[in-house]
């Protein structure tokens, strides 16, 4: 008797369960598959989020500049993201999965899926893109659809895009530091620059500024603000650089104690650049050490990077920038001297 009661309890908790699955199922799978994942309005996507199975995810929103912003900390990489908003555009369905392979290919999706929301306006998004692995001949990926209110399909598709060839799923990743911009400077034109100053901390009689004056479109002037005669050629190429400018990479070979140790020492140069509309941005630039077992043409050891430098962002970031690219403004005085 005991046991038959037991059996009877087992079967009441079950179905208890079963029923309150079945309240809490918002109907997401559907029997039907998707095949609508293009998105035709890419110029009313406002946000992508997009989530990775190790639990890293990006935030990317679009600001009311127009301007992509990532995790609300930084400017985005637009490129990268005009790379992604080309993708939902130009998405298609290359072929349909065969239903004998289904299982498969949804078993293999569903432990490495990157999950891709795309909004266009509204707390909730207008599709949301389950992004698989590719195909064996790697010229197609296989994805699943979602549309919030409609379902999920349940039925994979290998997708491609128009005037592509290869796979999709590397556009959509969650590496923070990837999806940053890497803009140091970046006008639209040279006249949109007021003032370019260089303060050579080392030798402090090799700094200088270059600015606009009423009268002429540029003068130059040592670091105690004394006018001097002007290399013209040698001004435009300053400014030319300057309009353009970016780092590398993001530091993460250093420990954040050795970052900001290196934020805190004294720089080599400060390079300060002002705009028409008077925004200013400074940013120090450092020495940096060689890699572990860096060695000059000779074979020694080197002491400095003669390649990389560093520089510090809104005091914050510590990026390496290319010293080739920096040396081409960091000029002494002398070398601007007509």
């Amino acid at each position: 008797m005991k046991r038959l009661l037991w059996i009877l309890l087992v079967l009441a908790l079950l179905g208890a369960l079963a029923w309150w699955l079945h309240v809490r199922d918002t109907g997401s799978t559907l029997s039907e598959p998707l095949t609508d994942f293009a998105i035709a309005d890419t110029a009313a996507v406002d946000r992508i989020f997009i989530a990775e199975p190790d639990g890293r995810a990006v935030d990317l929103r679009r600001n009311a500049d127009g301007i992509w912003t990532v995790n609300g900390i930084s400017e985005a990489n637009q490129y990268q993201v005009r790379l992604l908003l080309k993708t939902f555009y130009r998405a298609e369905v290359r072929a349909p999965v065969p239903k004998s392979a289904e299982a498969n290919v949804l078993r293999i999706m569903a432990s490495q899926v990157k999950k891709v929301e795309i909004y266009q306006g509204g707390d909730q998004p207008q599709k949301v893109w389950y992004v698989g692995h590719s195909t064996k001949d790697h010229v197609g990926t296989y994805m699943v659809l979602e549309k919030p209110g409609t379902g999920r399909s349940n039925v994979p598709f290998v997708m491609g895009m128009s005037g592509f060839t290869g796979f999709l799923s590397s556009r959509f990743h969650a590496d923070l530091d990837a999806w940053r911009s890497t803009v140091v400077f970046a006008y639209p034109s040279m006249d949109a620059i007021a003032e370019v100053r260089v303060d050579n901390t080392a030798d402090p009689a090799n700094s200088y500024i270059l600015r606009t004056k009423p009268n002429s479109p540029w003068e130059l002037l040592d670091g105690s603000g004394t006018e001097v005669p002007m290399d013209t050629a040698r001004a435009n190429s300053v400014l030319a650089q300057v309009r353009s400018m970016n780092f590398e990479l993001v530091e993460r070979t250093l420990s954040p104690a050795q970052c900001d140790s290196v934020r805190k020492s004294q720089p080599l140069y400060r390079l300060t650049v002002t705009d028409r509309a008077g925004s200013i941005r400074t940013v120090p630039i450092f020495r940096k050490a060689p890699y572990a077992g860096q060695r000059d043409m000779e074979g020694a050891l080197l002491e400095t990077d003669r390649d990389r430098l560093h520089a510090a962002l809104d005091d914050t970031t510590l990026v390496v920038v290319q010293q080739l690219t920096f040396d081409r403004v960091l000029l002494p005085l002398s070398a601007l001297r007509k």
